[in-house]
């Protein structure tokens, strides 16, 4: 039934910057299907390999998790992404945040996403204490840490018509001590 071991071994995080302590016990996130994965992974790794590196194509739904989840913890995240149906979002043309060098495909419609965040961090399982908690704007990174912004903005990705998916599952990604993230587990929407 689930992907993960029951025991999840968090890093300590000794040697991280004091910004990624904050995701030791992980958060949620959306993986695009492989099939479009496959097509923006190599174009992430191109334009910012640090971020890319951590882990491939996604959207981020929750802020990390305030403490290590318990089973029970679990089961209310399960229930929380079981009250939301599966939705069907598209990914949309590179754009940049104002005042910041991030480019990113923006996620449309965005609602549902919203509402399955809302959803989620009523549970108060997750830190509502970081920087763009309220203001969040659903999307996929395409570069951060990496190369322009300008030259992210020409980034030849589809068109946003070949970009669109199910969202069927939402992921538990936890990272290693290197800051490399892995699913631990998946939840599924109704």
């Amino acid at each position: 039934m689930s992907r993960y071991a029951t025991h999840v071994n968090f890093p300590k995080g000794g040697g991280w910057p004091t910004w990624q302590r904050a995701y030791r016990y992980g958060m949620l996130l959306i993986e695009p299907p492989q099939e479009l994965a496959s097509i923006l992974d190599p174009i992430r790794e191109r334009l910012d390999p640090v971020s890319a590196g951590q882990f491939g194509a996604h959207i981020t739904v929750t802020p990390p998790f305030a403490a290590a989840p318990s089973s029970a913890d679990e089961e209310r995240v399960r229930t929380a992404v079981r009250s939301a149906a599966s939705m069907r979002l598209q990914l949309d043309r590179p754009t940049q945040f104002s005042g910041s060098s991030v480019v990113y495909l923006p996620v449309v419609p965005s609602q549902g996403l919203y509402e399955l965040r809302t959803v989620l961090l009523a549970t108060g399982l997750f830190r509502l204490d970081l920087p763009h908690t309220s203001d969040i704007v659903p999307h996929l990174t395409l570069s951060e840490f990496g190369t322009t912004p300008e030259e992210a903005l020409r980034a030849d990705v589809p068109q946003p018509e070949a970009m669109g998916f199910l969202l069927e599952t939402v992921a538990w990604v936890v990272p290693d001590e290197a800051f490399h993230f892995t699913v631990r587990r998946t939840f599924r929407l109704s």
